[in-house]
């Protein structure tokens, strides 16, 4: 499978419902896409509808005990970041061999140490960030090479945008300026997508016109590319280390 890693440098940015559209938009391009969340708590159930009470099978789990939802394996495996052995084992496991396949991994912003590891075998990595000053406070850790997650296949994308307010939209023209190229959508900020996940529903069928589906369906289509680009491991110099 083609890695595609969605962490965040701050809790709250609305990762999982990027990491959750992304798979649905990647599944709507015929992508056989997998969706492993490694969080405690687990939300993504509900941006597919299913109640909270939902139990998500471990990304090592048989066929049985599989949870499909619009043609996406759903899986939760909140061991993985404990495990030093996570990364090795997807790939023992055949995770990580076909480009033909997606696995979007979505990773709690606290579980730094875990997207750090995974940073490498990834085909891309979409960070989403807030246009607000806590995302900003965090930005020069989060973009050092040596001690946060970043790395030349890793992009930006802008959450619960609201251009309304003046100093968010000062911060995301910021944004733009202090990221180029690497900031690659933005979602905006959209009362119908809590109201879905209130009403148990798809974004699609609660409000098949929402502007946040619209300009997540465009962040799926700048992502696809990248999929096809090497990983960071597969362009290691022998002695070389990744973040040199």
């Amino acid at each position: 499978m083609a890695l595609l890693l969605c962490h965040s440098s701050k809790g709250g940015t609305g990762n999982t419902f990027v990491a959750a559209h992304l798979a649905l938009a990647l599944v709507e391009q015929g992508a056989d896409v997998t969706l492993l969340s490694t969080a405690a708590m687990d939300s993504l159930p509900l941006h597919f509808g299913l109640p909270p009470s939902t139990r998500l099978p471990g990304f090592n789990a048989g066929a049985d005990r599989a949870v499909v939802a619009s043609g996406i394996s759903l899986r939760n495996d909140p061991r993985a970041p404990a495990d030093p052995d996570f990364a090795a084992t997807l790939r023992d496991l055949g995770f990580l061999d076909s480009a033909d396949r997606v696995l979007v991994l979505d990773v709690a912003a606290g579980d730094l140490g875990l997207a750090r590891a995974l940073l490498p075998l990834a085909r891309v990595h979409v960070c989403t960030l807030l246009a607000a000053p806590e995302s900003l406070s965090l930005l020069p850790d989060y973009l050092d090479i040596e001690h946060g997650c970043w790395a030349d296949h890793s992009v930006v994308a802008i959450n619960k945008l609201d251009e309304t307010r003046k100093l968010t939209r000062h911060t995301a023209a910021f944004l733009r300026e202090l990221l180029g190229a690497r900031l690659v959508g933005r979602v905006r900020r959209d009362e119908a997508v809590p109201e879905a996940l209130a009403s148990l529903q798809y974004l699609s069928r609660y409000a098949p016109a929402s502007a946040a589906l619209a300009d997540v369906a465009a962040l799926a289509r700048a992502v696809a590319p990248m999929l096809e680009r090497p990983t960071l491991a597969e362009q290691i110099v022998p002695g070389r280390s990744w973040v040199a």
